[in-house]
């Protein structure tokens, strides 16, 4: 089996997931609060449908792993070109992402998929999760400020009024965790929505204005 075959069956394990994560947003339209039997028949639709997600999610990355480790193989790092600090090359790279259409964070992500950003003089390409832009931007916020990052865990802004944790030292308590490299973990079973929504409370926080924050979208680059 070539690589290149090996990396489209990654990137549709990775569009598959994204795309299932991104129904239940997709589902919440076509509920009518005004009628009881469409919200208790949608309700219970995406209750049952998050529960058999989260199992799905969990065999997904096994998969992924050890399709990645066996064949010595990640597509994302392998395509993923970052530049803050080569101006000629940074130049490069927001060059070509300026051809396409740059979006911001309060815009709807459903059935999108992300290829790069520029943010202050930082620029990424070659993205192609949305999970994975949200890890880039985890890095860059921790590089930004270390100390505020190092606190992320302890921020009470950053648990939901029904309890979910964004950030842990408990990897129990998150359903998809993902461990960063300050020794807590983040969850990853996140819409694009609800990823850019994340994204932009920890711009806030970190004073940064989530407008300063180009995204770039792989549908618009494959038009061009």
């Amino acid at each position: 089996m070539t690589r290149d075959k090996i990396k489209e069956i990654l990137d549709m394990l990775n569009t598959i997931q994204e795309h299932l994560l991104a129904l239940p947003d997709d589902m919440l339209l076509s509920i009518d609060p005004r009628d009881n039997e469409s919200l208790d028949r949608g309700t219970q639709f995406i209750k049952s449908f998050n529960d058999n997600l989260a199992n799905y999610t969990k065999a997904s990355s096994k998969i992924e792993t050890q399709i990645k480790t066996y064949f010595e193989i990640n597509p994302e790092e392998e395509e993923i070109e970052k530049e803050s600090i080569n101006r000629q090359k940074r130049d490069r790279i927001i060059k070509e992402l300026d051809k396409t259409q740059n979006h911001y964070l309060d815009e709807n992500f459903t059935y999108k998929r992300p290829y790069g950003f520029i943010l202050a003089n930082t620029a990424y390409k070659g993205i192609k999760t949305w999970r994975n832009l949200y890890i880039i931007l985890l890095k860059y916020l921790k590089t930004a400020d270390p100390k505020k990052f190092a606190n992320l865990v302890q921020e009470e802004k950053f648990v939901s009024k029904k309890g979910n944790y964004i950030f842990s030292s408990d990897k129990s308590s998150l359903r998809t965790p993902v461990k960063l490299s300050s020794g807590f973990y983040t969850e990853l079973n996140l819409s694009a929505n609800h990823i850019c929504k994340n994204i932009k409370e920890l711009l806030l926080h970190f004073s940064i204005n989530p407008r300063d924050l180009k995204i770039y979208l792989r549908e618009d680059r494959d038009a061009c």
